[in-house]
């Protein structure tokens, strides 16, 4: 029953190790397609080019539809697993870790920094509308993905080492 009950919980974490690693290779591959406006987050007066920073808002816009959804279920099912993981482990400090390093950056992306507004800014601002605007709304977008992938990277290889660790045992 033991063993039963181990492989029952290996597989759990397995399971969310692949949805931290989904969330961090879809940030990352957005983040890609972001990289040439990246420097407007820590440098307002960045030189970044018109050009550069409209061909991003519009790679955007053609996934807005898609991104919030996707990214959505993936970490519910991550906060869910590691909810799970955290009452199967007894509140091991590791699980703990996982949860609070997914809880943090997402709560602030979602109700601090307002997702539904940011993806909302995406979906009604034009491309061709004054440069002010689309900078501000592709920035808020930006942001938002960088902190998620912070996020899902870090989680992702704390329930690794967690995971790598039960197998030594």
């Amino acid at each position: 029953m033991e063993t039963s009950q181990s492989i029952e919980f290996m597989k759990l974490k397995i399971i969310l190790l692949v949805c931290c690693t989904m969330g961090a290779t879809l940030l990352l591959v957005v983040g890609l397609m972001e990289r040439n406006v990246v420097a407007l987050l820590f440098n307002d007066s960045a030189n970044v080019s018109e050009e550069h920073i409209r061909l991003t808002f519009s790679a955007l816009q053609r996934i807005v539809g898609v991104l919030p959804y996707t990214l959505g279920l993936i970490i519910a099912a991550s906060l869910i697993l590691s909810i799970i993981q955290l009452v199967r482990s007894k509140m091991n400090w590791m699980a703990i870790g996982v949860l609070v390093i997914l809880l943090i950056p997402m709560i602030y992306n979602i109700f601090i920094a307002d997702t539904a507004a940011v993806v909302n800014g995406i979906e009604t601002t034009n491309m061709s509308d004054q440069l002010s605007i689309v900078r501000s709304s592709l920035l808020g977008a930006v942001k938002q993905h960088y902190i998620g992938l912070a996020g899902f990277a870090s989680a992702m290889v704390l329930q690794l080492i967690y995971t790598l660790k039960s197998i030594e045992q």
